[in-house]
């Protein structure tokens, strides 16, 4: 896609103009030598005296179509105060989404946001005083966002503010890495391995990884700070055998001073990998918290997707981790998977309320570059994405007459439809690491191959991220340590 912007502004970069664009022409590449079939122009401009008046073009071209639009904000009040890099954003954002919804006929259900975390912006502002009926309408009006997505957004953040309101600045999470895969879903966009070669290094992966674990644990004890929740995740951790699986836990312990205040997740994820053996092992290491992922309960979805297990395996999962007594078992689903109807989403929803799952995710299928599905057939770079729009929308409705609320969320581009995934809980049952992590309200600290440490300083609003090497036979060559130096300088200087 050829790109052409004229950008008077301090505020924005070539990267924003690209990420808005993907809203409409998901799965594009900029390249300045080659304009394909799509292009799109912006021009932006501070347009009078008044320090918040901007004024944006937009046009855009698909195939032999082109559209165009202005907008400018002269006078405009939005719903709550703010500064002039809104203006030029809400300029060329507005000006956008009438070029687009006049070329393809639709609108996008969450505006001209772009980013992971709608749900920080509604925060950040309730956080302030602005009421839920303010925020909402800084949603609707100003960001173009529809009433259910605002509604969603407002609903979720004020469950955070529950969850995160007796969570200290000297209280943090613990992410563990388990970057493995029995197989690779065709629509996978994790760092997880699956062959042969790659398996022949979990031995010394798992050595690094205990020992960056005690690492990680004496410098936690060193900043005074404690692990209020801990996820072991993945890949699939439930690829490690129960011998793999206890040293690991171990090694968790005997780092992490663990109390009945700390959350513990296992991600056992695919139900083919989990067996009593590996269960028993999890709970008696005091684990909580278990995922067991289905994605969908339709086999024929299954295959599509190159999942390989089947809904009689997730049925045998579950009813072996039901034995164990786990207080909370999580489970995800994805809409938009192809060959999935409105029916089959609904059963696959209805299976796991019928199970007993306390912790539900309704993720929306998002095509990634590396992606297999991408190569199998046209129509999955959907901005429409119809289906799977109405999928979590019910989702929603369904969820919430069985008594589950949203506690978080997140968005990812080239989502099908433009929708979004969610975390929904019954009271009591929410995951407080997803939330910790996904609003980086709290310093993570993370241990594994592509895993990254997010130090966070809510007060200055300050984070520093310190990354793992991504693959694992470069995490195993590595050893830059676990960022010791590092935490420590950005804590002294923060407090």
């Amino acid at each position: 896609m050829k790109l052409f912007i004229d950008n008077r502004t301090e505020y924005l970069n070539d990267y924003y103009f690209q990420t808005l664009c993907l809203l409409y022409f998901p799965g594009e590449k900029f390249k300045s030598t080659d304009e394909g079939v799509n292009a799109a122009g912006f021009t932006l401009y501070r347009a009078g005296s008044e320090p918040n008046d901007y004024y944006a073009h937009v046009w855009l071209k698909a195939g032999e179509k082109r559209t165009e639009a202005d907008f400018r904000t002269a006078g405009y009040i939005p719903a709550i105060p703010m500064d002039g890099e809104f203006f030029a954003v809400n300029a060329v954002g507005k000006a956008f989404l009438k070029a687009g919804e006049e070329m393809f006929g639709f609108g996008l259900p969450w505006g001209y946001l772009t980013g992971l975390r709608p749900v920080k912006r509604a925060k950040y502002y309730l956080d302030r005083g602005y009421t839920s009926a303010e925020v909402k309408r800084l949603f609707t009006d100003d960001y173009c966002v529809s009433a259910e997505k605002a509604d969603l957004s407002v609903e979720t953040a004020l469950v955070e503010e529950r969850m995160l309101s007796d969570v200290s600045d000297r209280e943090c999470g613990l992410y563990v890495s388990i970057p493995f895969c029995p197989t690779r879903c065709d629509y996978c966009s994790f760092v997880s391995y699956s062959n042969a070669k790659l398996f022949s290094l979990i031995p010394d992966y798992l050595v690094r990884l205990r020992r960056d674990i005690t690492l990680t644990g004496e410098l936690i004890k060193e900043l005074g700070m404690k692990v209020r929740a801990i996820y072991i995740g993945g890949g699939t951790p439930s690829i490690l055998t129960p011998t793999q699986t206890d040293e690991l836990l171990s090694t968790i312990e005997k780092a992490i001073d663990i109390s009945d205040n700390t959350e513990y997740t296992f991600e056992g994820g695919r139900p083919d990998t989990l067996s009593a053996e590996k269960l028993d092992v999890v709970r008696r290491h005091g684990i909580g918290r278990i995922s067991i992922n289905p994605q969908s309960t339709n086999d024929e979805v299954l295959a599509n997707i190159g999942r390989k297990h089947t809904f009689a395996d997730f049925l045998r999962a579950c009813e072996i981790a039901s034995r164990f007594g786990f207080p909370s078992l999580n489970a995800d689903l994805i809409a938009g998977l192809p060959g999935d109807t409105a029916s089959t989403f609904a059963k696959s929803l209805e299976d796991l309320i019928s199970l007993g799952f306390k912790n539900i995710t309704v993720h929306t299928l998002s095509i990634k570059n590396a992606a297999p599905i991408r190569f199998i057939g046209e129509g999955f770079y959907d901005p429409r994405g119809k289906l799977a729009r109405e999928s979590v929308e019910y989702a929603r409705e369904r969820l919430a007459h069985s008594g589950f609320s949203p506690y978080y969320l997140y968005r990812q581009k080239n989502t099908v439809g433009n929708a979004e995934n969610t975390g929904f809980s019954l009271p009591g049952y929410e995951n407080l690491y997803n939330v910790m992590m996904m609003e980086e309200y709290s310093t993570v600290f993370a241990c594994g191959a592509g895993a990254i440490t997010k130090l966070v300083n809510g007060a200055k609003n300050e984070i520093i991220r310190i990354a793992f090497p991504k693959y694992p036979f470069e995490y195993l060559r590595d050893d830059r340590g676990v960022g010791r130096e590092e935490a420590i300088e950005f804590f002294k200087q923060s407090r």
